[in-house]
């Protein structure tokens, strides 16, 4: 059952987001499109940006079979490396000496493609071919300025080795030179060999030995940095060189436009929601019975009194008292089996019009022929004297002081036959102690048997006890609910509060209410303009006399009323 409530929550919920958007649809649509018309103007006044790209592979350098996995493991670290130093002002300072104009770091981006050697350059620029010129010179000059910085870490070392190889070379050849007049000399037969020359001669050929040792080994040290410069050298392929794009990149008016107007439309979409969770009001009567299975059994709309708040009795031909003739007809059928007698009025908050709606409510059934006493038990901030304009000098505080149980001088005359009055009187100090003791329950039921219909005028649910201290003795109890100020929480509360009570909530009125002239059946000038008196089941102006009595005889000629 729970997880059955809580779908329909769901739903409900869905629901309402539904009609949201719905109502202010004609807005949102609106926002959307004078957004998106405002986007794609600004646009398309911007100037064109086009864009080219290149793309370029750094090698490792190693060329053998064996160094393959070290060479592309190399161009990987270099290209990251690259992708860091490309953007460096000396070398945007020597592209721009290189095409002749000024060149900006913040329209190229350098991106290396994750983990491989490959490096995107993309350039932006008013004009598409100098972007393509831009993209191709930055490729060229930055590949230079690496050759060069490659090629200056061995030059002096090779320079070096080149020198002492050189020195060497010169006097391996003096040695040479030496040893072969040596050995002319020590040919010669007719001259005895001089022990010297044999001495210089070995000496000679020791120090050849040597030069020429010293030789191979810096021979060896030349080629070794040779190769290691070979083996470290990288290299820079463009392997897709950029070519101008005639299509801009931006602006894109009808792209700025839709998603102006996509952001307009969630914005007010956004706004609207937030409206209507701060106002939460309940406007819709079709809430009622779907949050709370609570029939909605009238529409009151705000009218103009012209003086008097008992609009049924000041303009009986005014839409606004056929209304309240409406939520009689609806109050009366809404028990067939047992007829309502006694009904509670409360609402939720303050000022929700509930006193207006029991006193014009109360009048239009006395003028359908019906006993009525309205009472007012609101005992904190009475208001039906007010309406009635009569003395609350008298009233229901009253009557708990009395030592019998009679009603005399407590009971009023209103101004519609037919309906009596019980004013709140002196304001006490303990409202719901007396609202709850066992002779308000006494008054309650000796009424009830002398009058066709009990309406009581009871304090806010949510403000204090005093309502639902009686709420439960009802037949039935109405809740009024303002449309402009009361909150769905506090009809949640005061709801669950009347139930706690077991209280008969019979319906809502809903005051103040947006209504539309069809839902009275006729046009307000149906009412206003016919010249002959229209029968609307008004009772005669003569009272009966037991009835006049009432007023100063109170519960005793109610008696003898209902006795005879």
């Amino acid at each position: 059952m729970e997880n059955e409530l809580e779908e329909r929550s769901s739903l409900e919920s869905i629901l309402e987001y539904a009609r949201i958007i719905l109502r202010w649809a004609w807005l949102i649509l609106l926002v959307a499109l004078i957004a998106g018309f405002i986007s794609y103007f600004l646009a398309n006044q911007q100037p064109r940006v086009y864009q080219a790209k290149t793309l370029v592979m750094v090698s490792g350098g190693s060329s053998s079979a064996v160094d393959s996995y070290t060479s592309s493991y190399l161009g990987i670290q270099l290209a990251s490396t690259y992708t860091r130093t490309m953007l460096t002002q000396p070398v945007i300072d020597a592209v721009s000496s290189e095409l002749g104009f000024k060149v900006n770091a913040g329209q190229i981006t350098v991106t290396q493609i994750e983990n491989s050697q490959l490096i995107n350059i993309t350039v932006t620029d008013l004009d598409p071919n100098r972007a393509a010129l831009i993209a191709n010179t930055l490729v060229t000059v930055f590949a230079d300025q690496i050759q060069k910085e490659q090629t200056s870490r061995y030059t002096e070392l090779l320079q070096g080795l080149e020198s002492e190889l050189a020195a060497t070379d010169a006097q391996i050849q003096e040695i040479t030179l030496k040893l072969a007049d040596l050995e002319v000399t020590l040919s010669n037969e007719f001259v005895e060999p001089d022990p010297q020359d044999l001495a210089n001669q070995s000496q000679l050929e020791v120090n050849l030995s040597q030069l020429r040792s010293s030789r191979s080994y810096l021979y060896s040290s030349y080629q070794s940095i040779k190769l290691a410069e070979a083996q470290s050298t990288s290299t820079i392929i463009q392997k897709d060189p950029a070519v101008p794009n005639l299509s801009p990149i931006q602006p894109q008016p009808m792209r700025s436009a839709m998603l102006s107007a996509v952001v307009g439309a969630m914005l007010v979409a956004g706004l609207v929601f937030l409206v209507t969770l701060l106002q939460d009001q309940v406007r819709d009567p079709d809430e009622f019975p779907k949050r709370w299975g609570i029939p909605v059994l009238g529409q009151i709309s705000k009218f103009n009194s012209n003086g008097s708040a008992i609009i049924t009795q000041s303009q009986p031909r005014s839409p606004d008292a056929e209304a309240f003739r409406a939520l009689r007809t609806n109050l009366k059928f809404s028990k067939i089996d047992t007829p309502i007698k006694t009904v509670l009025i409360t609402s939720p908050s303050p000022a929700d019009g509930k006193s207006t709606i029991a006193a014009n409510l109360a009048t239009v059934i006395a003028q359908n022929e019906q006993d009525v006493i309205l009472i007012d038990a609101d005992l904190r901030r009475p208001s039906l004297h007010k309406i009635f304009k009569v003395s609350n000098r008298l009233g229901l505080s009253d009557y708990f002081i009395r030592s019998t149980e009679k009603l005399s001088g407590l009971v009023k005359k209103a101004n519609t036959d037919r309906l009596r009055l019980i004013t709140s009187g002196n304001l006490p100090p303990n409202p719901s102690e007396l609202l709850g003791s066992k002779k308000m329950i006494e008054m309650l039921n000796l009424l009830e048997k002398r009058v066709d219909m009990m309406i009581i005028d009871s304090p806010p649910v949510l403000v204090v006890t005093d309502a639902t201290v009686l709420a439960s003795r009802m037949d039935g109890v109405i809740l009024v609910v303002d449309t402009k100020k009361t909150k769905r929480s506090a009809v949640k509360h005061a709801v669950e509060q009347l139930h706690q009570v077991n209280a008969h909530i019979i319906g809502v009125v809903l005051n103040n209410a947006k209504t539309k002239r069809s839902q009275y059946y006729h046009s307000r000038n149906y009412y206003t303009k016919p010249k002959e008196k229209i029968d609307h089941g008004q009772p005669a102006p003569v009272e009966p006399a037991e009835l006049v009595a009432d007023v100063d005889n109170g519960a005793e000629t109610l008696e003898k009323r209902n006795s005879g």
